[in-house]
């Protein structure tokens, strides 16, 4: 239990605990100015500095690190195992406390504590010392107050239940099988991500994928594996090659020449028979002029035999040029086509010397290619045997956690006695609190990741009754851990805990925690704003308690540290 909290500053308003019920008080007084607060008079701060004497990590920002506080000593007198200790530490030095007197490192103070408080033997498996004594003085500031099941707004669940299976007394192997399973599920999910993860070079792809890419591939270095058994090495063969190619060039050219010529000769043709077909006709001038009853005269007649006499003549020497033209042509293609014969039979003759065999540097080259589609295939078979490997374990993981879920349910149906007294703890707290209106429940449940403490009172979900929820619950904690030597005799609350809940709930709180601390050995300390307990005795809140310290709005000396600072 806690016996004293002092300081060497001046101002310092110690305190003094009893067992039972313990209560610092921030009271308004007529002096303080209309701008004075009590939200800043250093209740929370009142439960750091206790959280420092036992044992708390003091990084730059804590506050009894700020230069206006780090030269003080602070000193908490406890009782540990029936005798008293007395501790002291100052923000210039953190990292080491007085003792009895004695220096000591704030790790080997923490390790005593982890015995005295928590009768922690440093097993495999048991929960840190401060991850424990953080249930017993939740801290605001980390959200501590936000969800019972929690000490940290950062904090998962699966965090947290080795802590609370240890308070409540429940198999810590378990959990301890339960996070290996937890871990490689973890360790597995991270590998399944970097290897999808492209930066890395990791990528894996899928089953049926790699599978198809393998045969394919395998397919291609049978058919390398007997080309190149097969392989003969022709002499001169660049030069073959060089051969073939000029004529592939040349038969394409003569292909163009021979493309072009046949249209020419087509143009010809139809030119040819154009002019057959296009000789003029006059008769149809007289036939008009007849119709009109007019006689041409002999002398445009005559003109008429002129002309056309002239056009034939025209005509008969266009027809013996395209006549000309069109021989040639033809010869001119026929030669093309006795050119393109040899040359493509010559390119044949060096294709078959060819495909006899090959060139050295192509041997070469078949061979280079062929290990490098062996070694794309060695690649591609790796991860197909990482993914059966993934999903084997993937399948075993999934079993493993199915078993330990199990495995749960039934450690939980051995200790269906032990669950159901907390359970009563829990409900009666609640109906001491709410009646028989609001039916309240504190269950433990099975899943494959551990124990679910899941605290309810039933009825609104206002933040008054989830207050009322987590005060029951860390009521439950403290008398069951105390009451089997896993926890300490003391359990201290922050205001806000009590900031929402209404004057009557908050009456019947204090008058159960007074009466249950005192019925099983335990002291229970609590920060309370004046008004807020006027508001609880005015509801029946009348049983005796200690007023451990007060504190007050007043500007310069009314706070915990008897300064002011921004």
């Amino acid at each position: 239990m806690f016996i004293s909290l002092t300081s060497d500053l001046p101002d310092f308003k110690s305190a003094s605990f009893r067992p039972g019920l313990n209560i610092m008080v921030a009271e308004r007084t007529r002096a303080a100015r209309r701008q004075d607060s009590r939200n800043a008079v250093g209740k929370t701060s009142f439960i750091r500095v206790l959280d420092f004497l036992l044992g708390a990590d003091a990084r730059p920002d804590h506050i009894l690190r700020r230069p206006e506080l780090a030269e003080a000593f602070y000193e908490l007198q406890l009782e540990l195992e029936g005798r008293v200790v007395r501790i002291q530490r100052t923000g210039v030095d953190p990292g080491t406390l007085q003792v009895d007197g004695i220096t000591v490192k704030n790790a080997a103070w923490r390790q005593r504590l982890s015995k005295e408080l928590f009768a922690l033997t440093g097993k495999s498996g048991e929960p840190s010392y401060r991850s424990l004594i953080a249930f017993y003085l939740r801290d605001v500031q980390n959200g501590a107050f936000d969800n019972a099941t929690e000490v940290h707004r950062k904090q998962t669940a699966t965090a947290s239940q080795s802590s609370l299976a240890y308070l409540f007394g429940l198999d810590l192997s378990l959990l301890e099988q339960a996070k290996e399973v937890a871990t490689a599920e973890k360790s597995l999910k991270e590998l399944r991500k970097a290897a999808k993860d492209p930066v890395l070079g990791m990528t894996l792809g899928k089953a049926q994928d790699l599978d198809a890419q393998i045969r394919t591939l395998g397919i291609q270095v049978g058919n390398l594996e007997r080309e190149l058994a097969e392989f003969k090495v022709v002499e001169q063969y660049s030069q073959h090659r060089a051969r073939a190619d000029e004529l592939s060039r040349y038969i394409r050219k003569l292909n163009d020449s021979l493309v072009m010529g046949e249209r020419r000769l087509g143009d010809v043709e139809a030119a040819i028979n154009q002019e057959d077909e296009s000789q003029p006709d006059h008769s149809y001038v007289q036939e008009m002029y007849d119709q009109l009853q007019i006689t041409l005269p002999g002398g445009v007649i005559r003109r008429f035999d002129e002309v056309a006499a002239f056009h034939r003549s025209v005509v008969e020497n266009r027809r013996r040029y395209l006549d000309g033209e069109r021989v040639s042509l033809l010869e001119s293609l026929e030669e093309m086509r006795q050119r393109l014969e040899r040359a493509d039979s010559e390119r044949a003759n060096v294709m078959r010397i060819l495909d006899a065999g090959g060139a050295l540097e192509t041997y070469n080259e078949l061979q280079v290619e062929l290990i490098h589609i062996r070694g794309r295939m060695s690649e591609l078979q790796q991860r197909r045997e990482t993914i059966d490997k993934w999903e084997n374990a993937n399948r075993h993981l999934q079993l493993r956690s199915a078993e330990m879920e199990l495995r749960f349910s039934t450690d939980l149906s051995d200790r269906r006695s032990q669950i159901d007294e907390i359970a009563q703890l829990y409900s009666s707290y609640a109906y001491e609190i709410y009646g028989s209106g609001r039916p309240a429940s504190l269950s433990v449940e099975a899943s494959k990741t551990g124990y679910n403490f899941v605290p309810t009172i039933g009825g609104d979900r206002s933040q008054g009754v989830k207050s009322m929820a987590l005060f029951c619950f860390d009521l439950t904690m403290a008398v069951t851990a105390h009451r089997y030597g896993r926890g300490p005799d003391f359990l201290v609350h922050d205001s806000h805990l009590y900031s929402d809940v209404e004057g009557r709930q908050m009456a019947s709180a204090l008058m159960l925690a007074e009466k249950v601390a005192s019925r099983e050995g335990l002291q229970y300390v609590v920060t309370l704003n004046s008004d807020d307990l006027k508001k609880a005795q005015d509801e029946g809140f009348q049983v005796e308690f200690n007023e451990c310290a007060k504190l007050t709005d007043r500007y310069d000396t009314g706070g915990l540290f008897g300064i002011r600072f921004n």
